[in-house]
């Protein structure tokens, strides 16, 4: 305590101490440097008698010129303070010694190779706090190797074991590298080939909701008829929210797409709603595959929506709902304030709904009709309307932009590096017969953990 109460005393008092120094110094200077130009002696007085002699007149002030800044290497003059020179930090050579742990030394070299192989994360945070830490980490753990060297816990079967999965998991990662391995040369071949993939328009959106259809449009039946009771509706199929980080839009609607378990995909600014009509168990592998697919995933949510009742008819008929929609596609390409449109259009709620902000899009973003009319419009055009599930959609676009190679590379490596590591695995499994007994790796009747956790597998590499 008292070591503390020191340390503090003197990082208070020590730059005290030195201001206090500076600025005598400064003081000393001062008083010792005579006067530029001093006051002239008063003149003797004349004797009785005599004329006083005329007062000569004062020399002429001159400004001494400004001191000259000393060359390199030259010896200041007595009471001027040199120059501080700035300060180099030499860089450490790489086969210096940097970490010695009994008889064990570690070169500035060999430390720079073990962190090149961690994780990018914990790489970029030691470049933000720097290397004391992990250095800290890295003696203890040289420690506890010799530790349990010396009681040769190194040599039993269970370690021999680990070491030979930890072995295995290093190769395939390694392995799989190489195997998915993109070059320059194929970013800018795709960036080449899929350069319409990279096209990108601000689009506003603008929906009128119509009345949905009677669902019993037949007079009522003779009540002298009996009628049978309505079959019941089918369990709602659960709902599922996916969120991002990046622009995966594209990588994420391929995926899903192919999976036949999925119906009423919507992919729009990095957020994904679909219906799921397969086992809850089986979305922990959904979510694999897309994070295998190089998606940074930061919401996965399955909601199971309560039992549908019915609700009265909103919105309106198709001849009114066609009338609004021509209104507000007019006042658009006269060039109305879209503020004022959606003020003026706002009530009652839910009947129509226009965007004030346009939206960036980008192709693989929208449905494949409501793509097609978008993307069709040039620059302050308006589509027609589209007739989508009880509703009138169009669309204004009000600018457009391509993304060049460097802001798409990111993007296509990732996809190139996915494809390869599919045509990769495909290929070894068919070079190789494999068998599981079904019952061993039957899947449990309940998912052992929340979506997202699986057992440690082949992982599509990172980008370097």
């Amino acid at each position: 305590m008292e070591q503390k109460h020191a340390r503090q005393y003197w990082k208070f008092l020590l730059p005290l101490i030195l201001s206090v120094l500076m600025g005598g110094a400064g003081w000393s200077q001062t008083a010792g440097t005579p006067a530029a130009n001093p006051a002239p002696a008063p003149a003797p007085k004349p004797a009785p008698g005599q004329n006083p002699s005329p007062t000569p007149s004062p020399a002429p002030t001159t400004t001494p010129p400004p001191a000259a800044t000393p060359a390199p290497g030259a010896i200041p003059a007595p009471g001027v303070t040199a120059p501080t020179p700035p300060k180099v930090e030499t860089p450490i050579p790489p086969e210096k010694v940097v970490l010695k742990i009994g008889s064990q030394q570690f070169t500035k070299a060999q430390m720079d190779a073990i962190i090149e192989g961690l994780p990018p994360q914990t790489q970029q945070a030691l470049a933000v706090q720097g290397k004391k830490q992990f250095g800290d980490y890295f003696e203890l753990s040289v420690l506890l190797s010799k530790r349990a060297q010396a009681l040769h816990l190194d040599q039993t079967p269970d370690f021999a074991r680990k070491l030979a999965f930890q072995k295995q998991q290093l190769e395939a990662q390694t392995a799989m590298a190489q195997l998915a391995k993109v070059t320059p040369e194929d970013i800018e071949q795709y960036y080449k080939t899929h350069a319409d993939d990279y096209q990108e328009i601000m689009v506003r959106q603008v929906v009128v909701r119509k009345k949905a259809p009677d669902p019993n449009p037949n007079p009522k039946p003779n009540p002298e008829t009996p009628v049978p009771p309505p079959p019941a509706p089918p369990p709602p199929l659960p709902t599922v929210r996916l969120g991002w980080v990046g622009s995966s839009d594209s990588v994420v609607r391929g995926y899903l797409e192919k999976d036949p378990k999925v119906s009423g995909l919507s992919v729009q600014d990095v957020q994904a709603t679909f219906k799921y009509s397969g086992d809850e168990s089986d979305l922990p592998s959904v979510l694999a595959g897309l994070v295998s697919a190089g998606v940074k995933v930061s919401g996965f949510d399955v909601n199971k929506p309560p039992k549908l009742t019915p609700t009265p008819a909103t919105g309106l008929t198709p001849d009114e709902a066609m009338a609004r929609a021509e209104a507000i596609r007019k006042a658009l390409l006269a060039g109305a304030d879209i503020k004022k449109l959606a003020e003026e259009y706002k009530t009652p709620p839910g009947e129509v709904i226009i965007e004030p902000e346009p939206r960036k899009i980008r192709h693989g973003g929208m449905r494949p009709d409501m793509e097609k009319a978008a993307f069709a419009l040039k620059d302050g055009e308006v589509s027609e309307p589209l007739d989508i599930n009880n509703a009138l959609v169009f669309f204004q676009v009000t600018g457009r932009n391509t993304l060049d190679l460097k802001a798409a590379t990111p993007e296509i490596e990732r996809k190139l590096r996915q494809q390869k590591s599919e045509a990769a695995m495909d290929e070894i499994k068919k070079s190789t017969v494999v068998w599981m007994d079904d019952q061993y790796f039957a899947a449990p009747q309940r998912p052992p953990g929340p979506p997202g956790m699986m057992p440690p597998g082949v992982r599509v590499p990172p980008g370097q």
